[in-house]
């Protein structure tokens, strides 16, 4: 199925087309997700160590066993079996992350439905309702009231209580029932000053509002632990027995038989909510157990889900190389930036208007993974046509060992390595918690979705204007001005006041990416031949995106955690910026002399060797070789 020889016509508009088609599918189906991912985990209750932890151990996965993949797929020549089988894994370990159980149910929960963070406000809300309109708080609701006799007062809704403090035991026990209603509204959010200045009836009227919204129940069913939950289950069959009873008096029109079976509909109906709640085991033990099922769900489906770009690069560039005409390579990825400008805004554009995802009461966040999958089914089918070349008479061949030679067996690849892995660090902090930072702003996804789409679509023009700013400045110090625009951009995240001002900052990502990369793979050192320099690439893109990424998320969660998002972002800018004078002082220091720059490319585009001068050159080109 892979094998295809050369020489045979080769359509090679079908397979340019065929290519991009791909890359543009399979960034689609990214950019709908893995930048948003972050906040799925939060939204499941991890901690940002605990994510941290989760994204990095999935980066280190990836860092191993995609070379090995993309490795023994060539030598069986089986790469597009390989990569079809690493894009159906790739669906079925993200997609299966929507089936997570989490406990505080928030990825089944509508935004419709009260957040916990919330309710206070909400509260306070429907308790003001009910002191500026007693007698007509909702037209489908008659709001209950009390007093010692049974008739309806005109009291003020301030007044502290309806029932006097007396010795009867009827008394006593109907004070027992309101003392824990007042415990379980600070419970729900209320302060203690709300709480005393509420009279017994319109507390009646208050559970009785919030009892009878499912948003509410809801709200109820996140609200409070297992053992919580059964006290409020007791606070109900006492309020409704001793409703019933008549030692709560309620309106006379109200039918007490009506009211006792409205309010156990109530509890029943929070009692099937709690039955997926996993009550025999603690809150903490379910956190854990969620942070367990998420990490080794993540690590083992990168084992297999790893490989899909690098093996379709590789087979991308042989093919090229087969039919000598590798000046193609490297254009398909303006589709992959392409799809990184689009659908982020799309997505989020969609999540921010959605409620309830097709009416089932889905949180919208699943929409991200629904829309990853599709992009992903439509890649999967792609991939049938995918262009791949391994001849028979080819042994796979790879430049790593030359291109480590070239990187870490230099002093000057050495500080290139270490910059990337900085940079690759604080790239893992901002990649990973802005987008929290940018929620407890209480900011859209679309301000997020914006953000993805901005920072791609400023490579764009900095693709035209790196090679004369790299060539103006020289390698190290464009390396140098993209850490100084990196210090100052996560600086700025330090000091976010609104969500929209964080757009401005990833225009930035231009210099703090592009410019950044450019300098170091247009380095003379490290480029010879395009073989050897796309070995030069895996290296540095190990390096950033394997090592130093990894590392950066699990430390950055750790001080997340533990100082603050702001702090971390200060913590990156004061790294960025005092690497800067290092990395300028120690690349000038193994600069090596320029006479070790010459390069026999010269001799094959030299068209006019007819000069003494040039002879010169020719002879010197030939001894120092």
């Amino acid at each position: 199925m892979d094998k295809m020889e050369i020489t045979e016509p080769v359509n090679l508009m079908k397979s340019v087309f065929v290519c991009n088609t791909f890359n543009f599918l399979f960034a689609a189906a990214k950019s709908c997700l893995f930048p948003f991912l972050t906040l799925y985990l939060r939204l499941l209750g991890l901690t940002a160590t605990e994510t941290g932890i989760i994204i990095g151990a999935k980066t280190i996965s990836a860092f191993i066993f995609a070379p090995l993949w993309a490795l023994c797929s060539a030598k069986f020549r089986k790469r597009r079996l390989v990569l079809m089988f690493s894009i159906f894994m790739m669906a079925l370990t993200y997609l299966g992350l929507t089936l997570v159980m989490n406990v505080n149910h928030a990825a089944t929960i509508c935004p419709g439905d009260v957040p916990p963070g919330n309710m206070k406000g909400t509260l306070k809300e429907l308790l003001q309702n009910i002191k500026t309109n007693r007698t007509d708080l909702l037209p489908t609701k008659t709001p209950l009231q009390l007093n010692q006799t049974g008739n309806i007062t005109s009291k003020s809704p301030l007044q502290p209580t309806d029932i006097p403090m007396t010795t009867t035991e009827n008394e006593k026990k109907v004070n027992k029932i309101f003392d824990y209603g007042r415990k379980l509204l600070i419970e729900l959010g209320l302060s203690k000053t709300d709480v005393d200045g509420l009279s017994n009836s319109d507390m009646i009227a208050l559970f009785q509002d919030m009892l009878t919204q499912k948003n509410w129940q809801t709200t109820i069913r996140q609200s409070l632990s297992p053992e919580e939950m059964e006290e409020f289950f007791t606070f109900l069959d006492q309020a409704v027995d001793a409703i019933n009873n008549g030692e709560i008096k309620v309106r006379k029109k109200i039918i007490k038989r009506s009211l006792k079976d409205t309010w156990e509909n109530i509890k029943t109906n929070l009692k099937s909510l709690k039955t997926a709640w996993t009550v025999k085991i603690t809150e903490a033990e379910v956190e854990g157990q969620i942070f367990l099922i998420l990490l080794l769900t993540l690590v083992f489906g990168e084992v297999f889900a790893s490989p899909v770009e690098k093996i379709a690069d590789d087979a991308w560039f042989e093919f090229l190389e087969k039919i000598d005409n590798l000046e193609k390579y490297g254009k398909q990825r303006i589709f992959t930036s392409l799809a990184f400008i689009i659908f982020p805004i799309i997505v989020t554009v969609i999540v921010d208007n959605t409620t309830c995802l097709f009416s089932l009461r889905m949180h919208p966040i699943s929409l991200h993974f629904y829309m990853f999958g599709g992009f992903l089914g439509l890649t999967f089918l792609v991939a049938f046509f995918y262009p791949t070349s391994c001849s028979e008479k080819r042994k796979y061949k790879t430049k790593i060992t030359h291109a480590l030679s070239l990187t870490c067996c230099k002093c000057e690849g050495l500080f290139y390595i270490l910059t990337l892995l900085i940079v690759g660090a604080i790239y893992a902090s901002y990649n990973n918690y802005l987008f929290w930072l940018i929620e407890d702003l209480h900011g859209k996804e679309l301000t997020m979705g914006l953000c993805v789409s901005i920072a791609n679509l400023a490579e764009i023009p900095m693709l035209f204007f790196s090679g004369p700013l790299v060539r103006k400045l020289g390698n190290g110090m464009a390396v140098c001005l993209s850490m100084t625009f990196l210090a100052g951009r996560t600086l700025f995240y330090s000091y976010l006041w609104t969500p929209w001002a964080v757009l401005p900052a990833e225009m930035t990502h231009a210099f703090t990416h592009t410019v950044m990369w450019y300098a170091v793979l247009s380095n003379p050192v490290f480029s010879s031949n395009p073989t050897v320099d796309r070995g030069v690439r895996s290296v540095f893109s190990s390096i950033y995106f394997g090592v130093g990424f990894s590392a950066g998320s699990i430390l950055s969660g750790i001080i997340y955690d533990y100082y603050g998002v702001n702090i971390l972002f200060r913590a990156c800018a004061v790294i960025a910026i005092s690497w800067c004078p290092i990395f300028v002082i120690m690349n000038r220091c193994c600069a090596r002399p320029a006479v070790s720059e010459i390069k026999y490319t010269r001799l094959l585009t030299s068209e006019d060797v007819n000069s003494d001068s040039d002879d010169d050159w020719l002879e010197h080109a030939l001894k120092t070789g």
